[in-house]
């Protein structure tokens, strides 16, 4: 509709600009909306759904799933960043990010595994790419274990250019949520575990 009118009030090459830029100011508009999901577990099933659709999903104390869905690039890494410090409890010198909108008030028990959901991010720049890589050096900094799940092969060719895999093993690169939940568990029950024998109990 405003190519249109842009077409009827200007003429045939001014409104045609006017409707590419605008048709690139709501993508960009769109993508600055599109919220972080953290996801839990459907009981019954091995799928992972958003937690606000649904009080009966199962959390993992200690994992902290997260599906971006939305273009990583240089206009919502500002908004990943902070997303993600308040999730992971980033904070610089120790203190807690401000709560992003749309988030709840409260975040459960320290996270010790985070999985990242790539699946719904379509495509990254580099600035996008080197801010994933900050983040996984931040992770490591303060123990908290990163996995990333179903990038798509250009996104995975990005993150590779920016560092990210000089940053992380292949252990750490999962086709799908199921296989890094399940990759999480393991290591967060080995963890109990070893804690609980250092303990003595």
């Amino acid at each position: 509709m405003v190519t249109w009118l842009a077409v009827v009030t200007l003429n045939v090459d001014l409104g045609l600009a006017v409707g590419v830029v605008f048709s690139m100011m709501m993508v960009v508009c769109r993508t600055q909306r599109v919220q972080c999901l953290e996801l839990g577990l459907a009981e019954g099933t091995e799928l992972y759904r958003p937690l606000k659709e649904s009080r009966k999903l199962l959390q993992v104390p200690g994992l902290c799933i997260l599906s971006y869905p939305t273009p990583l690039y240089f206009g919502t890494l500002g908004k990943f960043r902070r997303i993600l410090e308040w999730h992971l409890r980033l904070g610089e010198g120790g203190k807690e990010s401000p709560k992003p909108d749309g988030l709840p008030d409260t975040v459960a028990e320290p996270v010790r595994v985070v999985i990242l959901d790539f699946s719904g991010v379509t495509f990254a720049d580099a600035a996008g790419a080197r801010e994933v890589a900050q983040l996984v050096s931040r992770c490591r900094d303060v123990g908290i274990h990163l996995l990333l799940a179903q990038c798509n092969a250009s996104v995975l060719e990005t993150l590779a250019r920016a560092g990210v895999l000089d940053r992380v093993t292949p252990q750490q690169l999962f086709v799908s949520v199921q296989d890094a939940a399940a990759h999480a568990l393991d290591r967060l029950i080995c963890n109990s575990v070893d804690l609980t024998r250092s303990l003595g109990i």
